[in-house]
């Protein structure tokens, strides 16, 4: 008989056949079928496309409201699954936390006992290479005290010590150890070269002095000498100097007697350049009084000239003159007669303005008087006026 098992699957699961999704296709479907795509082209038409635009939204929110509502349920499902999970732990749980400790324990100890062989082995290291850096120190500390004298014996030492010391008992740090011997080597060849300089520069400084000695010694034989030389030079240079001086006190005469004679020619030369000098004065002075009598009778001449040339510009300019005033005079004789008529009739004119009407009675005493005082106003003026043309000119 075969017995069916109970236990679900969740991968056999087919997610179609869920109660909240079951009839929604061909509800989609026929939603879509029932509402087609609307063309907007007048009001209706514009209705029509909100109405199934509406219809679609909802549609479509309706499918995710289910959505919603399948999620919820899923996240209830996995939260009932950790529930179970974390029971299911609990069970193993303590018996995998004692079990981590041991294993940390034996760990740690394991660990420790690795540190101790570390520091074992360090230890070891550091004994050796102690060890090495004694011996090496150790023999450059004699050769910091070597000298000349004491090369060779150090030499032997080194052959018999150092050199043939048993490298097996460094190990590891065999070639350390060989490594600072050549250093040491090279150090002790180099202190060597630098005692056998230093040797070397010792006899040369006593074969330098010995010959500074000799040297020293036949300076002063020929400083002896050459103070003799000195002292027979020198007595030999006195009498030279007393030879020079009685040669120069002679030549001071001769010199001063040819001094003399040519101070004589130079005094009658002098005179005689004063006596010409004196003779071209005389001549200079001659020719500039003659020059200057010249130049004033040309001066002279000149200005005669000049009045000459002015009297006769200023009788021009009389004459001139004369004739301009005649016949300006002329000319304004001509205009005064050629004015009279015009003046005659202007004066006639102006005497016409007289009054000719008979005088008006004016009873009232005091405008009489004021009339009167204009009326002789008026024949002042006209007799001024009268008087003014006659004199016009």
């Amino acid at each position: 008989m075969e017995i069916k098992s109970n236990l679900l699957e969740i991968e056999a699961l087919d997610v179609k056949q869920l109660p909240e999704l079951q009839g929604m296709r061909e509800k989609q479907i026929q939603i879509v079928k029932e509402n087609p795509y609307v063309e907007i082209t007048d009001n209706k038409s514009y209705d029509e496309a909100k109405k199934a635009r509406t219809t679609l939204v909802t549609a479509r929110t309706e499918i995710q409201n289910q959505d919603k509502l399948i999620a919820s349920k899923i996240k209830k499902f996995r939260e009932a699954v950790a529930g179970v999970s974390e029971e299911l732990i609990s069970i193993t749980r303590p018996h995998e936390e004692k079990q981590q400790q041991e294993v940390k324990r034996w760990e740690e100890l394991k660990e420790k006992e690795k540190q101790e062989k570390l520091r074992q082995e360090e230890e070891r290291k550091n004994n050796i290479r102690n060890s090495i850096s004694c011996i090496i120190d150790e023999a450059y500390m004699k050769i910091n005290k070597c000298s000349f004298e004491t090369i060779e014996s150090l030499k032997v030492d080194f052959e018999e010590g150092l050199y043939k010391t048993d490298v097996s008992q460094f190990e590891e740090f065999e070639l350390d150890f060989n490594e600072k011997l050549i250093q040491f080597k090279n150090a002790f060849s180099s202190k060597i070269k630098t005692l056998e300089e230093a040797e070397a520069q010792r006899l040369e400084k006593i074969r330098l002095e010995n010959e500074a000695a000799k040297l020293n010694e036949e300076r002063i034989k020929l400083e002896a000498k050459a103070k003799e030389e000195a002292e027979r030079l020198k007595k030999i240079k006195e009498e030279q100097e007393l030879a020079i001086k009685a040669e120069r006190a002679a030549m001071e005469a001769e010199k001063a007697a040819h001094a003399l004679i040519i101070k004589q020619k130079e005094e009658e030369a002098q005179k005689e350049r004063e006596a010409a000098e004196a003779k071209l004065k005389q001549d200079r002075d001659e020719l500039e009084a003659e020059k200057a009598r010249l130049a004033k009778i040309e001066a002279d001449k000149i200005a005669q000239e000049e009045v000459q040339r002015k009297a006769k510009e200023e009788e021009e300019r009389k004459a001139k003159e004369k004739a301009e005033a005649d016949a300006k005079a002329k000319l304004e004789t001509e205009r005064l007669e050629a004015l009279k008529p015009e003046k005659q009739k202007a004066v006639e004119y102006i005497q016409s303005l007289n009054f000719s009407n008979v005088e008006p009675k004016i009873t009232d005493e005091l405008l009489n008087v004021e009339f009167k005082k204009c009326l002789q106003k008026i024949s002042d003026t006209i007799n001024e006026s009268v008087s003014a043309i006659q004199n016009f000119k």
